[in-house]
């Protein structure tokens, strides 16, 4: 009998002091997850993802561990993450899916309206924005391509300071949070060059 591999469970890092989630647990989505990472610090940080694989207020994933480690082990290294108390993450996709290729058989559209209204939100309030939602999932290339497009648009709209770390996709799609070397650069997103 073949033994399926599980996936580890990963708990979000010490230095989450407090951890909040928006969830609709009939639809299987998150909307949002904010991150107290220093209570001292006052500004916010929203991180731009895929979609969510296991995470909530409770207990991390892969991702999110990586992404908030991150943001915590650079505080010093970028003037954009001095003083970045919250985390916070949202995604293109609402829904969860550990294994992005599934999303395909997703019963729900997967251009969430009320996702797109919580994106426009967060990034109105707070000016400075990581992408890393990677490429498109299979099989979804021409909604994705709408998703990142509405996004964008959403943050040029908005003048928020946009930041991908280390390198884009040859289909210019910023670098995976979950793929983040600790290392890697944080580096400036022209919006305007990339149109």
């Amino acid at each position: 009998m073949e033994k399926k591999m599980t996936k580890p469970v990963y708990y979000h890092p010490e230095f989450v002091t407090q951890a909040v989630d928006k969830r609709i647990v009939e639809e299987n989505k998150r909307l949002w997850l904010t991150l107290t990472i220093d209570k001292d610090k006052k500004e916010s940080i929203v991180v731009i993802l895929k979609n969510p694989s296991r995470a909530t207020k409770d207990i991390s994933d892969k991702t999110v561990y990586t992404v908030t480690t991150y943001i915590h082990k650079n505080r010093e290294k970028y003037k954009q993450l001095n003083n970045v108390g919250t985390i916070i993450i949202l995604n293109l996709i609402p829904f969860y899916e550990t294994y992005s290729d599934q999303l395909i058989n997703s019963k729900f559209e997967l251009i969430d309206v009320k996702n797109m209204d919580v994106i426009k939100e967060f990034t109105s309030k707070h000016k400075n924005v990581i992408i890393a939602w990677g490429d498109h999932p299979k099989g979804l290339l021409k909604q994705y391509k709408e998703l990142t497009d509405t996004v964008l648009s959403i943050l040029k709209a908005n003048k928020n300071n946009i930041y991908y770390v280390d390198k884009l996709s040859k289909k210019l799609n910023p670098k995976h949070g979950q793929v983040w070397a600790y290392s890697n650069l944080l580096k400036n997103y022209d919006i305007d060059f990339l149109k």
